[in-house]
């Protein structure tokens, strides 16, 4: 045999001896480290990956997997850490492949802890992607696809061809009517649009006007604190004066009233002395009884002004009233009547009957008579009244109506001198005033 065919043989079995320990023992750079600390990492499947894999932290080797067996359902990966190499805690560990069909290891996401994971502890385990998860994720799309395919097909039949066809011709006129409704008014939406933006503008220069007031006013009145802050604390002091001047007066109002429990004084011996306290209540009482009718006596006060229908001119009215007893009542009245040229004048004494009030006396400078009919509490009043009997004609007579909207605003209306068909006037005004 030939020499270079026994050197060819030699070192081809060589070559195939160093391939046979490499298959066998993997990465022999584990050979040649020293021996690190376990930590490990509990993942839900540890599919591909194998013993003397690598193991990296932000992409540099730093160990390898010593150990991968079943922990429960999971499966625990026992990672051995060179020793100058430190894991931060919070790290999270996820499995990875080098390109798309390389061999697969652990890959390390630091943390920004500045504590590190000591032997024997649990790194986190992260969302790891392989091929086989992503094929497990296709065959669950498969099926979502199948089931939809499904419902499209159930759906495709006559009637439901049918609504889908009527909804499609519906879709398209209301397209249709959309497209010439904003057509039509597409000048209107143009005017909107910028009369919309010339709102805004103005919005915020008026927004603009309205800091600059609020600073100015900020700083007017942080000028005014800082102007009066000795003002404020002589007010201050003046303040504690006061209350140390009540805190005394309270004290002497005490002494007082101790006396007047011990029956000293004046006050003191009316307290104390029944005969005295029975004859000032019997005074009291005498004195009660005397005021008692003032007491019931009561003022009114009411302006009124009305617009009268044929000549079309206004006429105003002050009323003011005395109620000497809540059944008797005196009202009077100063009228600038523009029938007359001038103001007139009304006197009248009245009593009240329950919803019935009639009153007579001077009304509008003649003699006259009236009746007053009230319902709703006082809130709707109607009136009849007649004076200036020796008139040519007859008397003049008025009926009116006024209703109360709120408690001091009245409506009115009426007719006037209704007797005379020429001198027959509508009226109707408001009010102010309580009756």
């Amino acid at each position: 045999m030939r020499r270079e065919i026994k050197i060819g043989i030699f070192l081809a079995g060589a070559f195939l001896i160093l391939a046979a320990i490499i298959f066998i023992a993997g990465d022999m750079s584990t050979w040649f480290q020293k021996p690190g600390y376990e930590l490990s990492v509990l993942f839900p499947s540890a599919t591909g990956l194998e013993k003397h894999a690598a193991t990296r932290l932000a992409g540099v080797k730093i160990g390898y997997v010593k150990d991968i067996r079943l922990d429960q359902r999971k499966a625990r990966v026992v990672l051995a850490i060179w020793p100058k190499y430190q894991v931060p805690k919070g790290s999270r560990a996820t499995m990875a492949s080098i390109g798309l069909v390389g061999e697969r290891y652990i890959e390390i996401s630091p943390s920004e802890q500045a504590e590190f994971l000591q032997p024997g502890d649990t790194i986190e385990a992260g969302v790891t992607i392989g091929f086989d998860q992503i094929g497990g994720l296709a065959a669950s799309i498969g099926d979502e696809l199948k089931a939809v395919s499904r419902s499209i097909r159930e759906m495709t039949d006559e009637e439901a061809r049918a609504n889908l066809s009527g909804i499609l011709k519906n879709l398209n006129t209301l397209t249709g009517e959309l497209s010439q409704f904003v057509a039509a008014s597409k000048g209107e939406l143009e005017t909107g649009i910028r009369s919309a933006s010339q709102a805004a503008r103005e919005f915020d220069q008026k927004m603009g006007a309205v800091s600059v007031s609020l600073d100015d006013t900020i700083r007017v009145v942080k000028t005014i604190a800082t102007e009066n802050q000795e003002s404020i604390k002589s007010n201050l002091q003046k303040l504690e004066e006061v209350l140390t001047e009540l805190q005394e007066s309270v004290r002497l109002l005490k002494r007082s009233l101790e006396k007047i429990d011990r029956g000293e004084g004046t006050v003191g011996k009316l307290v104390q002395d029944p005969e005295l306290y029975d004859e000032a209540r019997e005074t009291l009482g005498q004195v009660k009884g005397t005021v008692e009718p003032f007491r019931q006596m009561r003022a009114t006060g009411h302006f009124r002004a009305d617009y009268l229908n044929e000549t079309q001119k206004y006429r105003g009215a002050l009323s003011g009233g005395f109620y000497l007893t809540p059944r008797s009542f005196l009202l009077g009245q100063i009228v600038d009547d523009p029938r007359q040229d001038g103001f007139v004048y009304s006197a009248q004494a009245g009593m009240r009957f329950g919803a019935v009030a009639p009153r007579a006396g001077i009304i509008e400078s003649e003699f006259g008579a009236g009746v007053d009919f009230l319902a709703l509490g006082d809130r709707l009043m109607f009136s009849l009244e007649g004076f200036d009997f020796q008139r040519d004609g007859g008397p003049r007579l008025r009926l009116a109506g006024q209703f109360a909207l709120l408690r001091y605003l009245h409506l009115v209306l009426g007719i006037d001198d209704f007797g005379l068909d020429s001198r027959r006037e509508v009226y109707f005004g408001l009010g102010l005033g309580t009756r």
